[in-house]
């Protein structure tokens, strides 16, 4: 028996609305099981788009996470390097002024050091202020105050980077030479305390200081009429009108190298000192030291009487030089112009 194949068809009909008649396709069923099929493809297709649609939500999710927290960590990283920047060129500022300030006290301390060179005779250093630059300001000779505490304003105008960088050059460059100047002044001042040293010792056993406290002279060094003969004579010291019992003073530190009374001299007290100076008291009311005591410029060593070939009270004060008596007068000249 011979099998025979027939194609079935497939009976599609459509039901309009009640006055309408009924309509009828016929598909083969090669149709249908194609339609199926694409219609299966298309769901299948659907839900992978669907997956992959969803996956690349996910993904763009993720990565705007990601770069959301990377900008984030960026402008935190940016910021802190502005502020970073910002305190770097606040501090080159307070350098900058810093070293302005440092150039006005190293030129107070060169002044300091002139004027003590002048006060101890020693000759002074010209003056460098200009060779580092010290800006203009007082001209009374004070420096320049500058008080946290004070208001300060003004408009405001911000700095470039490349300004910051030009003054932070010219800072280096003005401590680098600050530096050179601060190590010759230290030199200089050791120089200048070595020399003042010397100074001040030799001015200790120089005999400058007046030697009462009165300074009215009632009788120069040189020729005179003596005041009891009358007579042209020669007066080896200067004569100081000065009260009884008014105090003595030693004219330089040394040494008592005598005391004693004649009819001359009265009481009186010769001081050696150096250089081949003594200096001799005389017509004392009171001699107040020994023969070899030491003593100290301006220390009390007698007091004022009229004792010996006097006619009043009075100090007969005398300095000499190798064993020659010589002028006070430009000894205590040059105390007073100490004064």
């Amino acid at each position: 028996m011979k099998l025979k194949w027939k194609p079935k068809k497939l009976t599609l009909v459509i039901i309009p609305d009640a006055n309408q008649s009924v309509v009828r396709f016929r598909i083969p069923n090669i149709f249908a099981y194609i339609a199926a099929a694409c219609l299966s493809l298309l769901l299948l297709i659907s839900m992978i788009t669907y997956a992959l649609h969803a996956h690349t939500l996910k993904t763009a999710s993720e990565l705007q996470s990601k770069l959301n927290g990377v900008n984030h960590q960026w402008n935190a990283t940016l910021s802190s390097k502005n502020q970073a920047i910002e305190k770097l060129q606040n501090e080159v500022i307070q350098l900058s002024q810093q070293a302005e300030q440092m150039k006005t006290q190293v030129e107070e301390m060169k002044k300091f050091e002139n004027d003590l060179k002048s006060i101890a005779g020693i000759e002074a250093s010209p003056s460098v202020a200009t060779s580092i630059g010290v800006q203009d300001g007082p001209t009374d000779g004070t420096a320049p105050v500058t008080l946290n505490a004070a208001g300060i304003g003004g408009s405001p105008n911000p700095v470039s980077q490349e300004a910051i960088i030009q003054l932070g050059e010219q800072t280096l460059a003005s401590f680098t030479l600050l530096h050179s100047e601060v190590q010759e002044l230290q030199t200089s001042l050791a120089e200048t305390k070595e020399k003042v040293t010397v100074k001040q010792q030799l001015l200790r056993v120089t005999p400058t200081l007046w030697p009462t406290s009165t300074k009215v002279v009632t009788s120069t060094f040189g020729y005179r009429t003596d005041p009891f003969t009358h007579r042209p004579s020669f007066h080896s010291g200067i004569d100081f009108g000065a009260k009884e019992n008014d105090p003595v003073f030693a004219t330089a530190a040394g040494k008592v190298v005598s005391t004693g009374k004649d009819m001359f001299h009265g009481n009186n007290i010769v001081i050696e000192h150096s250089k081949g100076l003594r200096t001799w008291y005389m017509h004392l009311n009171k001699i107040l030291v020994n023969n070899g005591d030491t003593v100290e410029k301006g220390s009390t060593i007698g007091l004022v009487g009229s004792t010996g070939r006097s006619t009043g009270a009075h100090l007969h004060y005398e300095v000499l030089k190798n064993g020659e008596s010589t002028d006070p007068k430009p000894y205590l000249k040059a105390m007073r112009k100490d004064e």
